[in-house]
């Protein structure tokens, strides 16, 4: 999604859009990285200095809740935000925990991998996260 398509959603929504708010939304657009809050924070304070790590914290929520970035847990204590939404698994290194995209085109359809006891579900995602160690760290090795 385009930056102006995204702030025309956020306003739809009630948002107010901040400069602040833009520029994250600038950061993550194209962003395969999957930073996590402290990489935004760090990325925007030298936008904006005056930035509060709690302001990164609440606009990222907002983006996921409304749809713009996706969370991935790399661990329990570690959480990415990936601006693409569109449908991917990810691929994330036990090592250096770097995410990298992996692509689902090659795979038969996902839903034949649901289980029947959950016909009667509403399935609304699926995702498909391998976990292993990047090929840099396994030439560490």
């Amino acid at each position: 999604m385009e930056i102006e398509e995204t702030i025309a959603l956020l306003k739809s929504r009630g948002y107010r859009i901040t400069p602040q708010r833009v520029a994250i939304l600038r950061i993550l657009k194209d962003n395969t990285c999957h930073p996590n809050v402290e990489d935004v924070f760090r990325s925007v304070i030298k936008i904006y200095p005056n930035i509060s790590m709690a302001t990164v914290y609440n606009v990222m929520e907002v983006l996921e809740r409304e749809g713009i970035v996706k969370e991935i847990a790399v661990s329990n204590v570690s959480r990415r935000y990936d601006p693409n939404v569109n449908p991917h698994g990810h691929f994330i290194c036990r090592v250096c925990e770097k995410v990298f995209d992996v692509s689902l085109s090659n795979m038969r359809s996902l839903g034949k991998c649901i289980p029947h006891e959950f016909d009667e579900f509403a399935i609304e995602s699926l995702e498909v996260i391998y976990r292993g160690v990047c090929k840099d760290c396994k030439d560490k090795t």
